[in-house]
């Protein structure tokens, strides 16, 4: 298989679809979300960012740098031991997490969001459903008994359903740009239109997939030959399937 990445993306395309095209996402990209939906999405997103940190710690954990030192070029990153590039991936997705984690508060201080809203049918605030099922799914995806290649699927596969999913909404909200939003016309005040859409389909963004993907790829392709290979195979797929089922459960109804 020349690319492991490309045949997950076109496993259950119509899923896939379902769940990175959700009626939240359409109300997104319209600026017609209340702050109080986009409140209690938020409270819960911030919670699941929170378990992604555990999880990346447990990713770096299964990391085996080699004993012996590369005699190649060190500026060139490609000939860097793929071990090294993946700990730097996973280093800079701790970065970028702790960031985002401050670019939550600033923004809902900013546009006067809530994020301690408790779930549907709660009175008091953690964790949906939904979220407790990310958090179990890391940490399945972090345990011992897994590959490091499968728990770079997973990361590879929550970050490239939320990329394609807040990408849609900028289609959306590109479309839109006619209508009432940024007249006074957002519901939420501006705080997606301005500040959470930019910054979820930004380029940087999307480069941080592509260099997950390509590592995902690399590592699929060392992973051996014949019956080896086609039992990480069906791992990989089945994990692509939970993320792809669970990225559609957490968008709330609206």
């Amino acid at each position: 298989m020349d690319s492991l990445t490309t045949h997950l993306l076109a496993l259950i395309p119509s899923t896939l679809h379902t769940s990175t095209t959700h009626p939240f996402l359409h109300a997104a990209g319209t600026s017609t979300l209340s702050k109080a939906t986009l409140s209690a999405w938020l409270s819960q997103d911030r919670l699941y960012a929170q378990s992604y940190i555990r999880f990346i710690g447990l990713l770096l954990s299964k990391v085996r740098l080699p004993y012996t030192v590369s005699n190649t070029n060190s500026s060139n990153s490609s000939s860097e031991p793929v071990e090294s590039r993946i700990i730097a991936l996973l280093t800079s997705a701790l970065l970028n997490i702790r960031r985002e984690l401050t670019f939550f508060e600033t923004v809902t201080t900013e546009f006067n969001l809530d994020l301690t809203v408790p779930p549907p049918g709660e009175t008091t605030f953690g964790p949906s459903e939904a979220t407790h099922a990310y958090t179990d799914l890391f940490l399945s995806a972090g345990s011992s008994g897994v590959t490091l290649l499968e728990g770079l699927v997973v990361l590879w596969a929550t970050e490239v359903c939320y990329f394609r999913a807040w990408g849609f909404a900028r289609e959306i909200m590109e479309k839109n740009n006619n209508g009432n939003a940024g007249n006074g016309g957002d519901a939420d005040g501006g705080a997606l239109r301005e500040r959470f859409i930019p910054n979820w389909t930004s380029e940087e963004f999307g480069h941080f997939v592509d260099e997950i993907g390509g590592l995902v790829d690399e590592l699929a392709r060392a992973s051996g030959n014949g019956e080896r290979e086609k039992e990480m195979l069906g791992r990989c797929e089945r994990w692509w399937r939970q993320v792809v089922w669970l990225e559609g459960m957490f968008w709330p109804e609206v």
